[in-house]
This record gives C-alpha cells, sequence and structure tokens, in this order.
C-alpha cells in the first residue's frame, strides 16, 4: 500500500505540475524557473518510474495492467526528459508542448491505481474530482517556488505571486465544497455495511481521513488567506515562508487521500 501510495502521489504530481506552467506570463520570468520545475517534474516522475519497477504490486494490480502501466511509465519519462532537454538552452517555452507528455501520464495512473474510469456511468466527473487533490499540491508547490524565486530576481511583479496563490485559494475552495458535499451524500462500506462518509469520519478507520480533511484543506486554505494578505503588502519573504508551511499540510492531507482513493475507491 505505501508503495502505490508512493507512486500514485509521484505520478499525480508529474501530470499536473507543467500545467502550471500556463497560469503566469511566461515573458515576465527567466527561463531558469521554468528549468528548473521542468527538473523538478523529471524528478517526480522518476520516483514513480523507480517505484513502479522495483515494488512487488502484483497483489494490487493485474499482471497485464502492471506490465504495461510499467512500459508507459517510462515512456512518459524519457518523453519527459527529452521536452525539458529541447528546452533547457532556450529562452522561451512553450506551455503547450510541455503540456503533452501528462497524457501518457494520466493513462499510466489509471493502470495503476486500478480505477477504468471511463467505464464509470460519471467518470468526467470522476476523473476530474480524482486530479483536483493532486492540482492543489501542485498548486501549493508551484506557489511556493515561484515566492522563492522573487529573492532571486527582486524586480519581479507581486502580481504573479498574488494570481498564483488565488488559483491555490480557488482549488482549495473546491475542494472543501465537493468535500462537504460528498461527506453527506456519499457512501462507503464499512463492516459490511454502507454508512455515510461523515459517519464513517466518527469511527477509527475513518480517523486518518479526518487528518486529510484538516490538513489536506481546512488548514491550507486559512494559511493560503494569510499568504495573500502577506503578498498584498510586498513582503513576499513572509509569504514564502507560509506557502512552505502549507506545501507541508497538503503534502500530508494528499498522502491521506490517496490512501483512501486505494484503499476504498474514495474519489476526494
Amino acid at each position: 500500500m505505501l508503495s502505490r501510495i508512493l507512486i500514485t502521489t509521484s505520478f499525480s504530481f508529474g501530470c499536473c505540475y507543467p500545467l502550471f506552467f500556463w497560469i503566469n506570463n511566461r515573458k515576465l520570468i527567466e527561463t531558469g524557473f521554468y528549468r528548473f520545475n521542468l527538473g523538478f517534474s523529471c524528478f517526480a516522475v522518476g520516483i514513480g518510474v523507480g517505484g513502479i519497477w522495483l515494488s512487488d504490486l502484483s497483489d494490487s494490480v493485474d499482471s497485464s495492467s502492471l506490465l504495461l502501466a510499467r512500459w508507459l511509465a517510462v515512456a512518459w519519462f524519457l518523453s519527459l526528459l527529452i521536452v525539458t532537454a529541447f528546452f533547457w538552452t532556450r529562452q522561451w517555452i512553450k506551455g503547450w508542448l510541455v503540456a503533452l507528455p501528462s497524457i501518457i501520464g494520466v493513462v499510466t495512473l489509471c493502470q495503476i491505481s486500478g480505477r477504468n474510469f471511463l467505464t464509470t456511468s460519471n467518470w468526467e466527473i470522476e476523473t476530474a474530482l480524482s486530479f483536483l487533490g493532486s492540482a492543489v499540491l501542485c498548486a501549493s508547490i508551484f506557489a511556493g517556488v515561484l515566492g522563492h524565486w522573487y529573492l532571486n530576481a527582486t524586480n519581479l511583479p507581486i502580481s504573479l505571486l498574488a494570481h498564483a496563490t488565488r488559483i491555490l485559494w480557488g482549488l482549495l475552495g473546491a475542494r472543501l465544497l465537493w468535500n462537504s458535499y460528498a461527506a453527506f451524500t456519499l457512501q462507503i462500506g464499512y463492516r459490511g455495511d454502507q454508512v455515510s462518509i461523515f459517519r464513517f469520519l466518527q469511527t477509527i478507520e475513518g480517523l486518518l481521513l479526518g487528518v486529510g480533511l484538516f490538513f489536506g484543506v481546512v488548514f491550507p486554505l486559512i494559511l493560503t488567506y494569510m499568504v495573500y494578505e502577506t503578498v498584498k503588502v510586498k513582503s513576499t519573504q513572509s509569504a514564502t515562508g507560509i506557502l512552505y508551511v502549507v506545501v507541508t499540510s497538503v503534502l500530508m492531507g494528499e498522502l491521506a487521500y490517496k490512501y483512501y482513493l486505494l484503499e476504498y475507491g474514495l474519489v476526494l
């Protein structure tokens, strides 16, 4: 289970993170920022590739799906490396080209998670929701890296960090709304019975889900508001420090959410 959580978290991050290259005007930030982030994406996907080849996942993924996922992961990793190498020495970057390898990543992730979203009746909603948490994690890390970049490039307009913070805040708000709705409407199998998620949260087995809800949504939402207020007074160092805490909190919550996705098929 721990291996699958690590692999799915790494792959989810690798799928979504390159998409955040679109949120800011790339002409206002030097390409070194994007080279670092491309390398970061390669590192995350590389961890997942190593995990999927070295871990024994035969008890949770059938052999044919596992073999396909392994080679898809290699193809994804190589394509991302090629894109990174292509832009490494250039002074410009194309967001759509950087995002292309993520298509392979989505297919790989579906194979590993053991969920074929396309066969469900509401596959569009389930697919979007399954990547919402990954988008929150990516948004928090992207904002943190961007905030840190202000230490190296003091002439960057503050609007870039403010925009990234608003996107993070919006994603956290969307996840909070979905989690609140799911808590009272969705049911989960518990000891041979179907119970609401709200009731499940009151059990020992649901304790970790409550931890994920607090650290993955509620606490970061409060901190992100503090970041935004700090950015408004142009205190980028303080904002970046708070964003580091946000990243840690969101990561803790995301690991908990991934556990319930893999163990119970719960899309939160």
